[in-house]
C-alpha cells in the first residue's frame, strides 16, 4: 500500500505548521475511481485557503547544475496533460509545489498548472520524450 513520501509529510508538517487546513489524498488505486485510471492524475494535497480550494502535487526535484539540471522537470503526458484533464474535469485549479533535497524542505516552490503551460515545452535526448522545464523564476518562493 502507498504511504506518504517524505516531501509530502514535510509539506503536511509545514501546512499543520502554517495554520493551513488540508485533504491528504492518499494515493492506493483503492481509493481512485477506475474511471478516472489512466485519464488523469490526482493531486496529493486539497488545500484551502481564503481564496478557494486548490489541488497541490508536491514533487521533490534535484537542480544541479554540474549535471545539466537548471530547471524543474514535469513529464508532458504523465504529468502535464494528465493534470490539464483533471482541472477540467474536477474544476479545482492544479498547482505544483517543488522541493529540493539539498534544502531540508525549507524552501517550497510554487507554480500553478497554468503558468506551468508557459513553460518551454523540451525532449529528452536519450528517449525523445516531451517534457516541460520550470525555471525557478516562474515560481512563488516560500520559505519555511
Amino acid at each position: 500500500m502507498p504511504t506518504m513520501t517524505d516531501s509530502e509529510e514535510k509539506f503536511k508538517e509545514w501546512l499543520d505548521q502554517m495554520g493551513y487546513p488540508y485533504l491528504y489524498i492518499e494515493q492506493s488505486t483503492t481509493t481512485f475511481s477506475s474511471f478516472f485510471r489512466g485519464s488523469l492524475k490526482r493531486p496529493d494535497f486539497l488545500v484551502v485557503k481564503n481564496f478557494g480550494i486548490i489541488a497541490v502535487d508536491v514533487k521533490l526535484r534535484d537542480i544541479n547544475p554540474r549535471q545539466g539540471y537548471t530547471d524543474f522537470i514535469l513529464d508532458e503526458e504523465d504529468e502535464v496533460k494528465k493534470y490539464i484533464e483533471f482541472e477540467r474535469v474536477i474544476r479545482l485549479p492544479v498547482w505544483f509545489v517543488f522541493c529540493k533535497p539539498e534544502e531540508r524542505y525549507e524552501t517550497w516552490y510554487w507554480i500553478p498548472l497554468s503558468r506551468v503551460l508557459e513553460c518551454p515545452i523540451k525532449r529528452n535526448r536519450h528517449d525523445g520524450t516531451e517534457f516541460r522545464a520550470v525555471n525557478v523564476s516562474d515560481c512563488v518562493i516560500v520559505q519555511a
